[in-house]
C-alpha cells in the first residue's frame, strides 16, 4: 500500500503501476479519487484537500464507527495517513453499485434513501470508540441553525451581501417551534446523489469527509436543500418528511425538519454569497479547477435559494 500510495501521490494518468491497474475518478473538487484494481481486490484511494476540516480522518473513523456498529452500509477503511504526502489520503474498499447524479425518482427509490438515513441512526457515542467530532453543519437546535448563519456572514464584508441576503437575514429571529435537543447519532452531511451506491439489497454511501455527531433528522434537511436536488418538486418534500417520521419512529423529527428547513435555506444564500466574493479573491481553494462558468452557476442558484428562502418564511406567518 505504501507503494501505491507514493505513486498516486503523483497524480498519474490512467494505466499500470505494479500489479495495480489505475483510474482515476472525476467528479469532485475538494479531493483526487482513484480505483486500483489488483489481485487482491479493487481499492479507493482519496487524497483530500488539506484544510481544518481534517477530511480524511473524518472519513476514516465514520467508515470505522459504521464497521464498528455493525452495519454493513460503508466500504471497509483501509488506510489512513496524514503527513506522509502533500495531501491528506484515506484508503477503502471500492463497492459496486448503481451511481447517478440523478436525484431518486419514484417513491420507493426515496424510501431506499430515507432507510439508509435511518440505519445510521444506529451508530452513537456510546457505540464506538472512534473519535468523532462535530458535523460539519447540522443544526441540533434553532439557536445553532441562526449561529451558522451569522458565522456565514461574519466571513465576508456586510457590503458585499446582496439585497436578497440582507432582507433574509431583517427577519430573524424567526417565529419557530421550540424543541429539546436529540441524542446525537453519525451524521453524513453530504447528500450529493453520486455519493449513494444504489443496490437491490439496501443502499450503500460512500464520501465521508464531511461527517460527525449531529441530529439525525438534520440529514432530511440537508437533502432537501442540496444544490443536487434542485430540480426535485417542492411538493415531494412534505412527503418526505413524514415518510422519515414514521420510518425512524422519532416523535419530534417531523417539528425539527420543518423548523430548521427555512434556516438551511438563508444559510444556503449567505454561504453562496460568501463564494462569489472570496473565490476572485483566491479564496475557497479546491484541488480541481473550477469551470469557466462558475460564476454564473453560482448566482443562479443564489436567485433560486433566495426565492426558495423567501416563500418558506412567508409560509411561518
Amino acid at each position: 500500500m505504501d507503494d501505491l500510495l507514493a505513486y498516486l501521490a503523483q497524480t498519474p494518468a490512467d494505466g499500470r503501476f505494479q500489479q495495480w491497474q489505475i483510474t482515476r475518478i472525476p467528479g469532485s473538487a475538494n479531493n483526487i479519487l482513484y480505483r486500483a484494481t489488483g489481485p487482491d481486490g479493487d481499492v479507493a484511494v482519496k487524497f483530500t484537500i488539506r484544510d481544518g476540516r481534517r477530511r480524511a480522518w473524518r472519513e476514516f473513523n465514520a467508515l470505522t464507527a459504521v464497521r464498528q456498529a455493525g452495519l454493513d452500509v460503508v466500504p471497509q477503511p483501509l488506510w489512513l495517513d496524514e503527513d506522509s504526502y502533500p495531501q491528506p489520503v484515506v484508503a477503502q474498499t471500492w463497492e459496486a453499485g448503481q451511481v447517478t447524479a440523478v436525484p431518486p425518482r419514484s417513491d420507493d427509490e426515496w424510501r431506499q434513501l430515507l432507510a439508509h438515513y435511518v440505519t445510521l441512526r444506529a451508530v452513537t457515542p456510546q457505540t464506538t470508540s472512534t473519535p468523532i467530532h462535530k458535523g460539519v453543519i447540522n443544526f441540533g437546535s434553532i439557536r445553532e441553525g441562526e449561529e451558522a448563519i451569522q458565522q456565514q456572514t461574519a466571513m465576508f464584508p456586510a457590503e458585499a451581501r446582496p439585497e436578497i441576503l440582507d432582507d433574509l437575514l431583517a427577519r430573524l429571529p424567526l417565529p419557530l417551534p421550540a424543541y429539546e435537543p436529540v441524542r446525537p447519532s453519525l451524521c453524513r452531511v453530504d447528500a450529493n446523489p453520486l455519493n449513494f451506491l444504489r443496490r437491490p439489497g439496501g443502499w450503500l454511501s460512500v464520501d465521508w469527509e464531511n461527517s460527525g455527531w449531529g441530529d439525525p433528522a438534520f440529514e432530511v434537511v440537508d437533502t432537501m436543500t442540496h444544490p443536487q436536488y434542485l430540480s426535485v418538486p417542492e411538493s415531494r418534500w412534505d412527503w418526505l418528511v413524514e415518510e422519515y417520521g414514521a420510518m425512524s419512529g422519532d416523535d419530534t423529527a417531523v417539528t425539527r425538519i420543518r423548523a430548521t428547513y427555512p434556516l438551511m435555506l438563508i444559510w444556503w444564500v449567505a454561504r453562496l454569497a460568501r463564494m462569489l466574493y472570496e473565490v476572485p479573491l483566491g479564496g475557497d481553494e479546491r484541488l480541481v479547477e473550477r469551470p469557466s462558468d462558475w460564476q454564473a452557476d453560482i448566482e443562479a442558484k443564489l436567485k433560486l435559494y433566495g426565492e426558495r428562502a423567501t416563500a418558506a418564511l412567508d409560509n411561518l406567518r
